[in-house]
């Protein structure tokens, strides 16, 4: 373990990156943009969301959704469904075609992500998740505090 901060920081934000550059080069692999892989993943744990929904949930701009959701339905895999009580909205859902590939392409990221957390034990994985939280939630907070210098 480093003894100073700054190298603690440096090797946990390594960490991420590296897991990151896994999933792009995954999606690489498969003819998607990681941003692509991650709206392909969220719409099919939550199919029937809308646009507005991706980009909450994603963490991701209208216009970057918007692009992604284009090249689907141009694909075929997802179709838009005008919603009954919002006819602005339309709910995403995947054609049969797109349900097959999603399937194919997420069961792979689903199968390694199963095994990465069965190789910790019950008490790591808790512990991994309640220090992630904590972390991310205490960097959250300190950029959202104003800074010495402002005023």
């Amino acid at each position: 373990m480093p003894g100073d901060l700054q190298g603690s920081i440096r090797q946990y934000c390594s960490c991420l990156q590296e897991w990151n550059a896994s999933y792009e080069d995954y999606a690489r692999s498969v003819g998607l943009s990681f941003t692509s892989l991650s709206i392909l993943s969220t719409i099919y744990a939550h199919e029937n969301c809308t646009q507005k929904m991706l980009c909450e949930i994603c963490f991701l701009p209208k216009q970057t959704v918007n692009g992604v959701i284009r090249q689907f339905c141009k694909d075929d895999w997802i179709s838009l469904i005008e919603m009954a009580k919002d006819r602005r909205n339309k709910a995403i859902r995947f054609t049969e075609q797109g349900r097959q590939t999603a399937g194919d392409i997420l069961r792979r990221v689903q199968q390694s992500e199963q095994a990465a957390m069965q190789s910790l034990s019950p008490q790591e994985q808790s512990a991994l998740l309640t220090l992630t939280r904590r972390y991310v939630l205490a960097c959250k907070k300190a950029m959202e505090a104003p800074s010495k210098g402002d005023t």
